[in-house]
């Protein structure tokens, strides 16, 4: 067998410069009716990300998030966009049914995971956007439990205490505790 020593004058151009692609996934999991109570209130889901993008901490993290905070995600992107002069269009959000508006029908299991999927292609959409996914309020979503959602702080608004999760322990569902 004949080996051959010659190499590549470019050789080390390719070894020396090769970095990892950039990327995000999201994942919106786990939907959890909160109750008060006794009384179903709200739902929130788990959204997790998983990034190569350097504007994140880390390159894995995990939060939950209420409908209503991804309608504030939006349109806070929406004005931000119009601020620039951007031309560009975002992804709509899962809507309502009429039974969700009455109360109950927003706690169904089939309207539940509707509502998530619509969330997961709306939160992918968002994060591969040419624009928003440079925007902090975005990273924050994303990365910070605590992160300001319509001007008030997420723990205050929600009155995490006395919240109870199908009677499973809040604080620690909902990653709020002191880290």
């Amino acid at each position: 067998m004949i080996h051959n020593n010659l190499k590549s004058v470019h050789e080390t151009e390719f070894n020396d410069g090769y970095s990892t692609p950039e990327y995000i996934t999201v994942h919106v999991t786990d939907a959890k009716n909160i109750e008060m109570d006794g009384k179903k209130v709200y739902t929130t889901y788990k959204v997790s990300t998983s990034t190569t993008f350097p504007e994140y901490k880390q390159k894995e993290f995990a939060v939950r998030r209420r409908y209503k905070e991804f309608v504030w995600l939006r349109n806070h992107l929406r004005d931000r966009l119009n601020e620039k002069g951007k031309r560009l269009t975002l992804a709509e959000l899962p809507g309502n049914t009429f039974s969700s508006f009455l109360g109950s029908g927003r706690f169904d299991d089939e309207f539940v995971e509707t509502r998530r999927k619509g969330l997961e292609d709306f939160i992918n959409s968002v994060v591969n956007h040419p624009f928003s996914r440079f925007e902090p309020a975005l990273q924050n979503f994303l990365q910070d439990q605590d992160a300001v959602i319509g001007h008030k702080l997420y723990r205050q608004v929600f009155n995490v205490d006395n919240l109870s999760l199908n009677g499973e322990e809040e604080q620690k569902d909902l990653n709020l505790g002191s880290n």
